[in-house]
């Protein structure tokens, strides 16, 4: 069987808040979605982080439900977990739900895994580090029903989660390979951003072998920056012995062009990066480092002006030399949005609450609806006295 697993799409999320930047998400995960249906996909796994916000606005609603549509249509069926972007802590009813109620796609519940062919998928809902400990107990649960499976059904078992691993990133896992139940042929991982294989190799009575799998996001998100980086998702063969993961780079996405300048010569190098837009199908987005002496920033401003026409958004950063030692500042943040993280996780010194602040409560207060913020932040108030209680 062959299988679409997909991640991290973030429908809603619109960097340097432009409507283009948003669209640009939607285009790449109709691609993901088109390129799934011509390549003959069996079955689509999304891994988690669906919408960018727990409050997703309309039109990222009705996006997802469009290209479910597709899938259903093309009698693929599709199975879902939630990420953290897609739960609200006020234990609201995620939105993702809806459309598990609509059977347009569906739900994937702890240690209930559903049968599909020859496979057996399970999955787990994103657990916070806090959490994690449940998450652990869960998981020795799902390694003997996994086991079960193959002794009774021969089946080939995949288990979807969004969770990081640090031996990728030291900093962002929660789990480690060895808290990877056994029994798995297939690890859909989501929540990591980058494109990520590796092997796995456990014993269970004889070696076995599954693949850690992580397609990363469809798109640019705030944790990347502005890279000139490949996106994509997986086509997963699971009919042969060892499954087979074959990585579909996204070729339609918007692209980001880093440049290099000398302060002396920037009118020239001005001119040069117009030639090379030219030649992208989409506007792309600039960013520029200008190094040199004396640098003044409102020349820098005047002559970047000049990619007005031939660019959706430019950024740049000026690095100043002194005769000891270098001087580093800014023009405009290279990524405002990796910028309010940070600056709010600096804030209020906790990942959790950075990612609460910027993802549930600033958008309603960024749209002046006052009543929602203090809905959210009552709600939240109510739950922890309860919790307390």
């Amino acid at each position: 069987m062959l299988i679409s697993h997909i991640s991290d799409i973030h429908l809603g999320y619109s960097q340097f808040n432009l409507l283009e930047r948003e669209n640009d998400i939607y285009d790449a995960f109709e691609e993901t979605v088109n390129r799934s249906i011509s390549e003959h996909a069996d079955l689509a796994i999304l891994a988690g982080d669906i919408f960018h916000s727990p409050r997703p606005s309309g039109s990222s609603i009705v996006k997802l439900a469009d290209e479910l549509k597709k899938f259903r249509e093309a009698s693929i069926p599709v199975y879902f977990i939630l990420g953290e972007h897609d739960m609200s802590r006020i234990k609201d009813t995620p939105v993702p739900y809806l459309f598990h109620n609509m059977k347009l796609a569906r739900l994937l519940e702890d240690n209930q895994p559903i049968r599909v062919g020859a496979l057996a998928i399970f999955g787990f809902n994103k657990e916070r580090r806090s959490n994690i400990e449940t998450l652990l107990q869960k998981l020795q649960v799902a390694e003997k029903l996994a086991k079960q499976q193959k002794e009774n059904y021969d089946s080939r078992n995949i288990l979807v989660l969004h969770q990081g691993l640090v031996e990728f990133n030291k900093f962002a896992g929660e789990l480690s390979r060895n808290n990877l139940p056994k029994g798995f042929d297939y690890y859909a991982m989501g929540h990591y951003h980058d494109h990520i294989e590796e092997t796995f190799s456990y014993l269970d009575g004889v070696e076995q072998t599954g693949l850690i799998a992580y397609p990363g996001s469809i798109d640019l998100s705030p944790s990347d920056g502005l890279k000139d980086i490949e996106k994509g998702f997986f086509l997963t063969d699971m009919s042969a012995r060892e499954p087979r993961a074959n990585w579909i780079k996204l070729e339609n996405r918007r692209p980001v062009l880093n440049f290099e300048s000398n302060y002396k010569i920037l009118q020239d190098e001005i001119s040069a990066i117009i030639q090379k837009t030219h030649s992208c199908k989409k506007k792309p987005i600039v960013a520029l480092t200008i190094s040199g002496e004396k640098i003044d920033s409102k020349i820098v401003a005047m002559n970047l002006s000049k990619l007005n026409e031939s660019c959706l958004h430019y950024v740049w950063r000026t690095v100043e030399k002194h005769d000891a030692h270098l001087d580093i500042s800014s023009g405009k943040p290279l990524d405002i949005d990796r910028e309010i993280h940070k600056l709010t996780r600096e804030a209020l010194n906790s990942d959790e609450l950075a990612a609460f602040a910027v993802n549930e409560i600033l958008p309603a207060a960024s749209a002046g609806d006052l009543q929602t913020v203090l809905d959210i932040v009552w709600k939240v108030h109510n739950n922890k006295r309860k919790t307390r209680n």
